[in-house]
């Protein structure tokens, strides 16, 4: 038969509780002092170094910093001098449509003038020639002084060549059907008239505008100049073994010199537009190529090369000169600004002065 071992707890044990616990530290360890000195010394080792690394960081900013103040200063007074050219250049704009609208009106109120003064030389031609039924020459010539009067208005005040020429051609039909050998050089004056009118060819006024308007409806599609400058390549590293240290140098030279790249400030720089003054610039490209548009529309043929002329300079100098569309829309400017549309009006009517002549050879055979 063999013994059963037989379990002991603690409070069966014949040792009493205070002389276990005893024991119990005893097997333990405890921190020696040595350690606890240690860790202190590198935490306030790793302190220092923390609060020089700080120092050393402010102190290689702080330039950088100041410096980046003073050109975002200077980028400010750079923006609101071109907001304030902007604003300018806008009013100008502004005030020179308006003086062309203006004159628009004091055109259309010309034309009224005129055309009321029309309606009353018929009605006084009318009476006048109640007066003089008795003489049939002497009516026919005053209608066609009247259709050449007319003609010569369409021409020089209302720049209507088309109808103009219908006017001539009927003054030119009454003296056919008058049949009378007197009036053949007043025909013939006419007829060199009708020639002379239809040799100069208006300007293709249709074309022109279909031109400007597609190109005011591109304006907001062109993009504007970004500044484009490439950085110098730095000139290659050749390792020696023979040198390890120069080799090492020239390494860490060659890092700096591409992580930092120091050139002088370019006017580019400070020329970043913002938002407002991007639709501000499109916007008075548009105006621009507007006016063009309306000096064509009244052959004002100088009021339409200086708009043209503005227009291409705000392409070029604000624009990106390289992109497709900004190349083709300055072409098209250029070929618009060949085209002339001066209104091709003669200096005077021959049938006019013949006419005259044939009058007052008439009021002398009238004459007792």
């Amino acid at each position: 038969m063999t013994d059963t071992p037989v379990a002991v707890t603690a409070s069966e044990s014949p040792l009493p509780k205070e002389q276990v616990n005893k024991e119990s530290n005893k097997n333990t360890p405890l921190p020696s002092a040595k350690t606890g000195r240690a860790i202190a010394w590198l935490s306030l080792l790793l302190n220092l170094v923390l609060l020089a690394g700080i120092a050393a960081a402010a102190w290689w900013l702080w330039p950088q910093w100041s410096e980046l103040q003073q050109q975002q200063q200077v980028l400010q007074q750079q923006q609101e001098q071109q907001n304030e050219q902007g604003k300018q250049q806008h009013q100008q704009l502004t005030d020179q449509v308006q003086q062309q609208l203006a004159l628009v009106l004091d055109q259309q109120k010309q034309q009224n003038a005129l055309s009321q003064q029309q309606q009353q030389a018929l009605l006084q031609l009318q009476l006048d020639s109640k007066k003089q039924l008795s003489h049939g020459r002497t009516w026919q010539l005053w209608q066609i002084q009247q259709l050449l009067q007319l003609a010569g208005q369409k021409i020089w005040l209302e720049q209507d060549m088309a109808a103009a020429l219908r006017l001539l051609q009927g003054a030119e039909q009454q003296l056919a059907l008058l049949q009378d050998s007197s009036m053949q050089p007043l025909r013939q004056a006419i007829q060199a008239d009708v020639a002379e009118l239809e040799k100069n060819a208006l300007p293709d006024l249709a074309k022109i505008q279909l031109s400007l308007t597609s190109l005011r409806q591109a304006v907001h599609e062109l993009p504007l100049r970004q500044s484009e400058r490439e950085l110098g390549d730095a000139a290659p590293v050749v390792a020696t073994s023979s040198d390890w240290q120069s080799t090492l140098l020239q390494h860490w030279h060659s890092f700096w010199r591409s992580l930092v790249h120091v050139r002088p400030t370019q006017p580019e720089d400070l020329s970043v537009l913002s938002a407002g003054e991007q639709l501000s610039l499109r916007n008075s490209l548009q105006q621009q190529l507007l006016l063009a548009e309306l000096a064509a529309m009244k052959y004002q043929n100088e009021l339409y090369q200086a708009a043209l002329q503005q227009a291409m300079d705000t392409l070029q100098r604000y624009f990106a000169a390289v992109d497709p569309k900004v190349k083709a829309a300055s072409e098209q400017l250029v070929q618009l600004a060949a085209l002339p549309v001066a209104f091709p009006a003669p200096a005077a009517l021959q049938s006019s002065a013949v006419l005259d002549q044939l009058m007052r050879q008439t009021v002398v055979e009238i004459q007792p």
